[in-house]
């Protein structure tokens, strides 16, 4: 694992960095339904592989039951320094993939009945924990958001569809890209700022409560959206440029088989726009990790709401962990192999990793511009001083005696005592009085560019 991410110490540089996509599989017990069905564990599982019967192995960077002590063991080795880096703006992602049924939700704590397990209370204790250990200078402010992608449209999960006044006044939640910084954000999506864990755990509720969930064959509450909850984190130490971080939390929808499933009328074209996401998801992955394509060839961010989401996740600028969420019976054994195949893809991804900061103020940019235009001053002065050293190596091959012309030099302008033609002394073949005319232009040009009155003009287009 050491060669595929950064190390701590190079992760604190400004630069953007390289960071490897994390993938643990989670491989839960077999549950009811299967065991009624006769079925039995197809996987076997090690420390940090996992093995089919038909010969498929597959190792990762870490592998887990699904209990409540092992994802906890996972969390602090895997997914605890990419929460913490949220403080120091690095972004972070947290998502979990697999087949319907598979412990998605379980597995990130987004759960109706389990919102106090999984990765989602452990992310929030994480956060408040680190910010109860800064120092006194440093402020932080965390904001969160909850939406969901149904049918591939996006609704804001904070908002109460059902009242009038709140849907009269709320405007669709869209995607905008960012010209300056890059990437996306949503633009009109309700944002909580909150101040403690209960205050996480408060949006997280009211988000799942307005979930779209329904009961399938497959799964007693399964999840019919890709769940999206996003944390903004900003930290200021004292007067320093603030950091600015998100980390997205992601309970994808699982895959679907029409036939396993027997899903018909709404449940049938939900699981139509669920595997349509997906299948852009895997799209995108197979483009990162291709490597004629990552070279040169396009990335299909676009192809959907979710991955254009997600590109910051896979392929761009945060730290990502993804857990692959699979069944161990043999039941679902192409499904689980599918996973385990979409996931050992998905660990050949390199993110460019960089801290982001914040916006600059107009008074930075006043004084960047000031620092600009003194630096173009002294370019222009700096050829103004080389015009001058060449005028002046000119003069002294045009004067045979360099004491002659020391003495010359030391004369009244001549603009004093006018003189005629007959009455001009020569050196060499030049007249002197050609000679101290362009010492004279040459000492007004002087005057006029290092006047602090003045504005800046090149030497070269000085008369």
């Amino acid at each position: 694992a050491s060669q595929r991410s950064s190390s701590p110490s190079a992760m604190s540089t400004r630069s953007a960095t390289s960071d490897c996509v994390k993938v643990i599989a989670v491989v839960r017990p077999l549950i009811a339904r299967e065991l009624a069905l006769g079925s039995s564990e197809a996987l076997v599982i090690a420390e940090d592989s996992v093995a089919t019967k038909s010969g498929h192995q597959f190792t990762y960077d870490g592998v887990s039951r699904g209990n409540e002590d092992e994802l906890a063991v996972t969390y602090d080795a895997h997914v605890k320094e990419i929460v913490g880096g949220v403080l120091q703006g690095y972004n972070g992602s947290v998502m979990a993939y697999g087949q319907t049924g598979s412990g998605k939700t379980h597995t990130m704590g987004m759960g109706g009945d389990n919102a106090g397990a999984g990765m989602a209370r452990r992310v929030f204790d994480t956060i408040f924990a680190s910010i109860a250990d800064c120092e006194a200078m440093t402020t932080v402010k965390v904001c969160t958001s909850f939406i969901e992608i149904y049918k591939d449209e996006i609704r804001d999960l904070l908002l109460d569809s059902e009242d009038p006044e709140a849907t009269a006044t709320a405007t669709a939640v869209t995607i905008r890209e960012n010209p300056k910084e890059g990437g996306v954000y949503l633009n009109g999506a309700r944002i909580v700022q909150v101040s403690d864990v209960q205050g996480c755990l408060d949006v997280l509720e009211e988000g799942i409560l307005r979930r779209a969930t329904a009961e399938s064959t497959m799964n007693v509450r399964s999840s019919r959206s890709h769940a999206i909850l996003t944390i903004n984190v900003e930290t200021k130490v004292g007067d320093a440029k603030a950091t600015l971080a998100k980390l997205h939390l992601v309970d994808l929808a699982g895959s679907e088989r029409v036939t396993l499933n027997e899903s018909r009328g709404q449940r049938f074209k939900e699981g139509v726009q669920i595997n349509m996401g997906l299948l852009a998801l895997s799209n995108c992955i197979s483009a990162l990790t291709d490597a004629n394509r990552r070279e040169w060839g396009h990335v299909p961010y676009r192809d959907s709401k979710l991955t254009r989401l997600l590109q910051d996740s896979l392929g761009g600028n945060s730290r990502t962990v993804m857990f692959a969420c699979v069944s161990p019976a043999d039941t679902n054994a192409d499904e689980t192999l599918n996973t385990l195949k979409y996931a050992n893809r998905a660990r050949s991804i390199r993110n460019r990793v960089a801290v982001n900061f914040e916006k600059s103020t107009e008074a930075e940019l006043k004084l960047k511009r000031q620092l600009d235009a003194a630096t173009e001053r002294i370019a222009q002065l700096e050829m103004l001083v080389n015009v001058l050293h060449g005028e002046n190596e000119a003069l002294k091959q045009a004067t045979p005696e360099s004491h002659a012309f020391s003495q010359l030099a030391m004369t009244p302008d001549i603009g004093s005592t006018p003189r005629t033609p007959m009455h001009t002394p020569v050196l060499g073949n030049t007249p002197m009085s050609e000679l101290l005319e362009s010492c004279r232009k040459a000492r007004q040009r002087a005057v006029i560019l290092l006047s602090t009155n003045s504005p800046a003009k090149s030497p070269l287009t000085t008369p």
